[in-house]
């Protein structure tokens, strides 16, 4: 009888098995692969052994793209997290109206990537609402995805906007489970509110945070869809970021070995990444 669960297990996770290993396991690994060799598609795999990863230290277009890439992923978690951490602090707080908050706040998070940018797109146009309300305000015109000082900020602004609402509702989801012990011992004791959230909430919501962190973190790394649609990486390479690079230099270029090298070092930073968010929950469960 344990011997037939056995094979019903083996049978039912084949079908998930197969697809990670065949979608996930064998680009990843064929990546790393190509990673050693020169390679245009037209014609077979050159191998240069540690020629690519060797470039990478005099590879200015892999550099800049690098700092863009850390650039955007710390003015876009750092600003989040706050935001975040206080907005789902007022809706725990929102009483009856709670449930029609967390909706609005978390519906730009189910709205599709491509539809999003294409809106912003069109707000941050030159003639378009947020021009018009700088006008209104006595300001001039901002080219906000054609000038290489102002683009990183205009999808670092969008950013805001669209990640906000997902991590306000993990946020959300650590502070209805925070216990009430302490909070009712911080009142007794006469704690303010101030206090108590710096002496009671941000301990209690360590956890939380760090997962927040992590999550940011790994997904601005694999932001791609925002920088493709409002700027292409430009201008003058002000966005283009790693996953913009990985993109032109394989299907633009047709230098997939470079690409791929490119890849493999992204996937070492979400790796790195994942790795932390994995130590981190584990010493949350052996505390």
């Amino acid at each position: 009888m344990e011997g037939m669960r056995q094979r019903w297990a083996f049978y039912l996770l084949l079908p998930t098995v197969l697809l990670l290993a065949i979608f996930q396991l064998y680009p990843v690994l064929y990546a790393f692969y190509i990673s050693f060799h020169t390679y245009d598609m037209m014609s077979p795999p050159v191998f240069v052994g540690l020629g690519n990863y060797l470039r990478l230290f005099s590879d200015t277009q892999f550099l800049n793209s690098l700092w863009v890439t850390f650039f955007y992923v710390f003015w876009t978690i750092v600003p989040v997290i706050i935001l975040s951490f206080f907005l789902a602090l007022a809706i725990s707080r929102a009483g009856s109206l709670g449930g029609v908050w967390r909706l609005l706040i978390y519906l730009p998070s189910v709205l599709p990537f491509v539809s999003v940018a294409l809106v912003w797109k069109l707000l941050y146009n030159q003639r378009g609402p947020v021009n018009d309300i700088l006008g209104e305000l006595g300001m001039q015109a901002i080219p906000w995805l054609t000038n290489s000082t102002w683009a990183p900020w205009a999808l670092i602004g969008m950013s805001w906007w669209h990640a906000t609402s997902y991590y306000t509702i993990i946020f959300l989801a650590g502070f209805l489970f925070l216990p009430k012990d302490p909070f009712e011992a911080a009142i007794i004791d006469g704690a303010s509110r101030w206090q108590t959230l710096r002496l009671v909430t941000i301990p209690l919501m360590k956890p939380t945070i760090a997962l927040v962190v992590v999550l940011a973190t790994v997904n601005g790394l694999k932001a791609f869809v925002f920088q493709l649609v409002l700027t292409d990486g430009g201008p003058a390479n002000a966005t283009q970021i790693l996953t913009i690079l990985i993109y032109k230099s394989a299907f633009g270029y047709m230098e997939m070995g470079r690409a791929s090298t490119y890849s493999i070092v992204l996937f070492t930073l979400v790796m790195l990444i994942s790795l932390i968010q994995i130590w981190l929950i584990q010493e949350r469960r052996n505390a």
